[in-house]
Order: C-alpha cells, then structure tokens, then sequence
C-alpha cells in the first residue's frame, strides 16, 4: 500500500514514522521548512513506546512528485479543510482514500463536498502527541490508538487494508463499522477537554484532579452526549463514565492542541469544537450552557491573536492531543 502523510504535525508525524519504520511505503508532504528539516535531521520520535530517529524519508512540499496513491492520511487541522483541494488533487485517483484525522465530527461531509476522485473515511485518533520541532515528535503517556472506517463499501475496504499495515507496524489500530459513532464518542472527551484546558490554562492533571473542574468536564460532556442524541447518534449509555476514564489515563502534562495553539498565538479549532456544539444545540434545542461560555470566551483568539502576557507560558512545545 502507498501512502501520503499530508501534514507533518505531531500526528503525521508520528504515525506517519511509525509507519515508515517499520518500512511501509509512505510519502511525507509538508512546507518547506519542514521538508528541509526531514532532509537534513529525520524524524526523531520520543516515546514509552519505543524511539525512533529515522532519515532518507520520501519527503516533498510538492504532491504532484508522489503522483496517486492508495491512501492519503490527512492530518492538517480542522480549519483548512476548505483549501486542501488543489493539493490532495495529484495524490487522487478513483480508488485513493482519503483518511481525515480532524477533531471534531464533520470532517469527512466538508472534504466529501470537494472530491472528485476517491472516497473519504474518518479515522479517530487517541494518544497525546507534541511537535517539539519539524523533526522531532514526542509522544506522551502510552495510549496511542487508530479506529478507521468509512460510510461506503468501498471506503470500508480501504479502512480495512490500511488496519491491516498499520497492525504490520505495531500500531494499535482497528476498522469500525460505526464510524459517526467513534467520531462522537470522541467529540464528548475532546470538544470539552479542549475548551475546558483553555479555559483554565491548565494540564490535563491539574483539571481532572481538581472537584470544580472534574464536575466542569462532566457538565460539558454530558451536553455534547445531548447533542449527539438529538442528532440521532446513538452512543453507550456509560460514554461520559468511560471518557472520564480516558482522561484519567492520559499523561499528567499532556494538553490539548487547542492549548498550545492558544497560548503561541495561532488560530484555534474553536469554531469545529465547541462551536460545533453551540450551532447544532440552537438548531437542535438542546441547552448547552458550557459550551457556549467557552465558545463566547475562545473565539476571539479564533484567527490567532496573541494572548497577553499574564497568560502565556514559555518554552512549551508545539503540537496535538488526539
């Protein structure tokens, strides 16, 4: 199988060097700097679960000199969806999946809107993974886990031959047949581990080991879960119990990309996470109070503008909870 990582973040890059590692043909297409970085230092990848420095990577910030591939996994961030069109084109042919690994639940009806060629599938992503620099990813803690599927027959071939490589490379991946489901079952945790860590400028331990702000995660998860029901998406009776487990197995540091992007000034998935909540909530009825505190409180910072200085913490690294 020929794959394309578009996106070379924290989790391009790790999954995306996990793959290649274990020798999988993968293609890393990313900016210049970045591609400059893979060139002259690898890819490092500091984990529990094993490190990795690698080098001689196929890597080009033109996707027309990798040509069609059988999947693109897609890891740029929710907000520009909207202008990866021009750039997924040369990676496409009619039996080329697109695996879109975005926060939020509506990725793949935004890229499904621009396709021509191929098929889109969702991929849920969990684990804490932190680009120090292009080049280097740490991975924290040790949940590091894919569940891939599509809505059609043919996408749900694709999920299930990429599983197959990625089980090759000892990456904890499975298909599901209930890909909408996963995407919510992971909305409920991150939509508000997201607002939530911004909100408070706190870790993930710090938040869940404080009563206040254990019960704040439990109100807006329960709102997503309202949500989700009057969506028509049915999720496990326990979903907001198990995503507090989750939460408690994460590393102590670890925080949300939301969080990092906040604190350096770059634009933020506001709008795909709560944001999210907050429109289909006023279309659905549903009272979701956190939400749209958090909503109100973040989308300033939405197009990126700098935090004052009170607030931002220095010498943290760049990267992604997913």
């Amino acid at each position: 199988m020929k794959i394309a990582i578009l996106g070379v973040g924290g989790v391009g890059s790790y999954y995306g060097g996990r793959l290649s590692a274990a020798g999988a043909d993968v293609s890393f297409i990313a900016r210049e700097k970045t591609v400059e970085a893979l060139r002259t230092q690898g890819l490092l990848i500091e984990s529990a679960l094993g490190n990795a420095h690698l080098h001689e990577l196929r890597v080009t910030s033109h996707p027309q000199d990798i040509g069609p591939v059988d999947v693109v996994l897609l890891c740029v961030k929710a907000y520009d969806l909207g202008d990866i069109d021009s750039v997924l084109g040369p990676l496409m042919d009619e039996n080329t999946g697109v695996v879109c690994t975005q926060n939020g639940v509506d990725a793949i009806d935004r890229l499904t809107l621009g396709l021509e060629r191929g098929c889109a599938l969702g991929a849920v992503v969990y684990g804490n993974t932190l680009l120090v620099t292009p080049g280097h990813v740490r991975h924290l803690g040790t949940l590091a886990r894919l569940r891939v599927g599509g809505r059609t027959e043919r996408a749900q071939e694709i999920a299930s031959q990429l599983v197959t490589v990625c089980k090759a490379c000892s990456i904890d991946a499975e298909t599901t047949t209930q890909i909408d489901v996963e995407l919510w079952s992971k909305f409920v945790l991150f939509s508000v581990m997201s607002a939530a860590c911004c909100l408070s400028n706190l870790p993930t331990g710090s938040l869940r080991e404080d009563p206040a702000g254990r019960a704040m995660l439990e109100r807006g998860m329960r709102e997503t879960v309202a949500v989700a029901k009057a969506s028509d998406v049915h999720l496990e009776s326990d979903i907001v119990e198990r995503s507090l487990m989750i939460v408690d197995e994460m590393a102590a540091e670890s925080i949300p990309s939301m969080l990092v992007d906040l604190r350096s000034g770059r634009r933020l998935e506001i709008e795909h996470l709560s944001g999210t909540v907050v429109r289909l909530g006023h279309q659905l009825n549903v009272d979701v109070p956190f939400h749209e505190t958090a909503y109100a409180a973040l989308k300033y910072y939405a197009d990126g503008r700098t935090m004052t200085a009170a607030t931002v913490i220095d010498d943290l690294p760049s990267g992604r909870q997913a």
